[in-house]
């Protein structure tokens, strides 16, 4: 009975998501695991494995639209230079190096660049997981890793519009299983016809219906409009040879630019995080473990090869566009799993053609075995890096680079760690008060604009006591910590004091928790985001009830004692 079989489904699941989460480990690798402990290779509990794949599809069908919803023009914007210089190259050299590895086995070209094209796709959901637990989504690292997975979900539309003319070409019989057109060209020209053909559409019909759905202020109604635009874009996109998936991420970028994209996204959500996990059960229900054991050493050589690399061709290019190495190779580590759209891709190329039998199964089990690593290796590398560093043969590569000679002559100044929104703030407050400063930064792109513009602003890592030295913090009266990698703040913070006992070291953390820690380490002043901006909330509540500001500020300031009591003189 298939309720019997979601039963099993979801309570598997839950349990190994619980223990996953208490590991620390990805929820995506939990449902992985559960569909391998249900599915046919496993302890075969669930017996109508087809009606759960129906389900998973609709999940695909649900990401994919809610993907689109979080794109926006602005964003993409942003992190397009990031996108082209690192973003680029990293997937087109992660397909081209694994279509050279693979050619010979594969026996035909097109297949081994669909591989490729597997191969370079990350894994969104837990590359931002892993950031965001470690508080490094903001750092420089996150942000090459979010440009860059953010180009790998817009290549992945492209390369499920490829999969009929790869498949065609490797001479598949299954190349366009379903599609009208009498050739895969025409196939796919009919398909992007169509596309136009909806983005026209969309754009001019769909915000108007729901306006008017808006405006009876029907929730029930408004969800049921969303669901038919998904769905029946899907369906269209499906009619002519593409895939259902392709419809509702066209459906959610449509939605994304209408006032009404952040609604509709908070709608979907519960359905997505639901079906998109069955969707990972299903994948997990795929592997076979017994040949994962009768082919271990070839999936581990598969796992090292796909995690290295990746990590390399990322880094690589980011070192080209003025990233640091240590910054290089953390963002690089970040997106060196295959990802939940590879899947989607490999089911595509799996009903075409393009991978079968050993080979799917090979891909299957070393894409599991990279998303469960990621989480680890992010967690020691940098670390390994560090130590790295002190060693006489990699001191230089990994000291980063140092800015100019200049500010030897500064004394008794401000160095600013971190050209964010709190280091540009201060800068300003600063330079209107003519305090001297000095700025390290690690984004490039700021940094040559800064110094465009005729700020005293530095391309440099603060965790490196040369890089300190070169901008004067030993002669510095204050050094305020304004970056947003916890890891980097830390060992900033340490080294500074140990250049200069008695410099004041003034830092920002988001977090109340991290206080104590960095006060240890050396820092004198510590602002948590987090308690300040609950102090604001305060302030502004009691100021509507008419409450006198010297009593809120009285208030305040024995909160702020009782709390962290930071403010004060050591």
């Amino acid at each position: 009975m298939f309720l019997t079989d979601l039963v099993i489904v979801f309570a598997v699941a839950a349990a190994v998501v619980f223990a996953f989460g208490r590991l620390r480990l990805p929820s995506v690798v939990g449902l992985l695991v559960s569909g391998v402990l249900v599915g046919p290779y496993g302890l075969s509990m669930v017996s109508d494995v087809h009606a759960v794949e129906i389900l998973a599809e609709i999940g695909v069908v649900v990401l994919l639209f809610t993907v689109g919803l979080e794109f926006s023009l602005s964003r993409v914007i942003v992190l397009l230079p990031t996108m082209v210089a690192v973003g680029v190259p990293q997937i087109l050299g992660t397909t081209a190096i694994v279509a050279i590895a693979t050619w010979w086995h594969l026996g035909s070209l097109p297949q081994a660049v669909f591989a490729g094209l597997l191969v370079a796709m990350s894994s969104t959901a837990i590359a931002l997981k892993v950031l965001a637990d470690r508080g490094e989504t903001a750092a420089p690292h996150g942000r090459v890793a979010v440009a860059v997975l953010l180009l790998q979900d817009l290549v992945v539309v492209a390369a499920m519009l490829a999969i009929p003319l790869l498949a065609a070409a490797a001479g598949s019989s299954s190349a366009v299983p379903s599609a009208p057109a009498a050739s895969p060209i025409a196939s796919v020209a009919l398909g992007l016809t169509v596309i136009a053909a909806v983005i026209v559409l969309g754009r001019l019909v769909v915000p108007r219906v729901l306006h008017h759905v808006v405006r009876l202020r029907n929730r029930e109604l408004f969800l049921m409009t969303i669901v038919l635009a998904c769905l029946g874009t899907a369906a269209i996109t499906a009619q002519v040879g593409l895939s259902l998936a392709l419809g509702a991420f066209l459906a959610g970028l449509l939605l994304s630019e209408s006032e009404y994209g952040h609604q509709a996204f908070a709608e979907v959500l519960p359905f997505r995080d639901t079906l998109a996990s069955l969707f990972f059960v299903s994948v997990g229900m795929l592997l076979d473990l017994e040949f994962l054991v009768h082919h271990i050493g070839l999936i581990t050589l598969a796992v090292i090869a796909i995690v290295a690399g990746k990590t390399i061709v990322t880094a690589v290019p980011s070192i080209m566009s003025g990233y640091p190495p240590r910054t290089s190779l953390l963002a690089g580590a970040a997106i060196a799993q295959v990802g939940e759209f590879s899947f989607v891709l490999g089911s595509r190329g799996e009903d075409a053609g393009l991978l079968r039998g050993d080979d799917y199964q090979t891909f299957l089990a070393a894409a599991v075995i990279t998303m469960a690593v990621t989480p680890l290796i992010s967690t020691v590398l940098p670390g390994w890096l560090q130590r790295l560093a002190l060693t006489r043969l990699c001191r230089q590569w990994l000291g980063e680079s140092r800015p100019h000679d200049g500010t030897h002559a500064l004394s008794d100044h401000v160095v600013i760690a971190g050209f964010g929104i709190n280091g540009r703030n201060l800068a300003a407050a600063l330079t209107e008060f003519g305090v001297p400063h000095v700025i390290l930064e690690l984004n490039p792109e700021t940094v040559r604009r800064e110094r465009a513009a005729g700020r005293d602003i530095h391309f440099g890592d603060c965790t490196r006591t040369a890089v300190l030295e070169l901008v004067g913090l030993p002669r510095a009266r204050a050094y305020v910590v304004a970056i947003s990698d916890p890891a980097s703040s830390r060992r900033s913070i340490s080294i500074a004091r140990e250049l200069s006992p008695s410099l004041r070291i003034i830092a920002r953390t988001e977090y109340l928790v991290e206080v104590d820690e960095l006060r240890a380490l050396g820092a004198n002043d510590v602002i948590p985001a987090e308690f300040e901006t609950s102090l604001a909330l305060f302030d502004r509540v009691l100021t509507i009830y008419g409450v006198p500001d010297e009593t809120i500020n009285e208030r305040i300031d024995r909160l702020r004692l009782e709390n962290y009591g930071l403010l004060r003189s050591r």
